[in-house]
């Protein structure tokens, strides 16, 4: 019996949160706060729905291109391995979560029409990310961002698998 895309999905965030919490552990508090949350199991989880849902091996690129193009990465190819300021690393996570964001409605689109597409955007913008990257309640937004789009790509794939 094939395993459904819901339970693969879901099997891909589980891995991805074990993963960010054992890398982690082994950061200072310091270190351990500038990485609030992780998006590798939301990005694999994309891709998998992309792929599944038909797309090519260039559209599906196409759906993280815009990843390279962060605060971080500028970062690192103007200043190199020069610390960053947290308002560079939070405004790295806002901007991937928006990369994310896009990528999903477009895969909302192919995958359910109409009707998924407008549930992804309603869950996806009830959760924005937060603007700046100051302030206490940040990180928070961040994690509700974030949360939001594992939501996002779980309904997607329930979707698939109710095909």
């Amino acid at each position: 019996m094939k395993e459904g895309h819901r339970r693969q999905v879901e099997a891909m965030l589980d891995e991805a949160a074990a993963e960010h919490d054992r890398l982690v552990s082994y950061l200072s508090p310091d270190m351990r706060a500038s990485l609030p949350v992780d998006a590798q199991g939301i990005t694999r989880a994309i891709d998998h729905l992309a792929a599944a849902a038909g797309f090519s091996d260039s559209e599906r690129r196409a759906l993280i291109r815009a990843h390279g193009l962060n605060p971080a990465v500028l970062h690192a190819r103007v200043f190199g391995s020069e610390p960053l300021a947290q308002e560079t690393v939070i405004g790295a996570f806002v901007e991937g979560a928006r990369v994310r964001a896009d990528a999903l409605a477009v895969l909302a689109d192919a995958v359910g029409g109409e009707p998924l597409g407008q549930q992804v955007r309603m869950l996806l913008t009830a959760n924005p990310p937060p603007v700046g990257g100051r302030g206490t309640g940040v990180t928070s937004a961040l994690r509700d961002t974030y949360a939001a789009h594992e939501r996002a790509v779980v309904l997607i794939a329930t979707n698939l698998d109710d095909r």
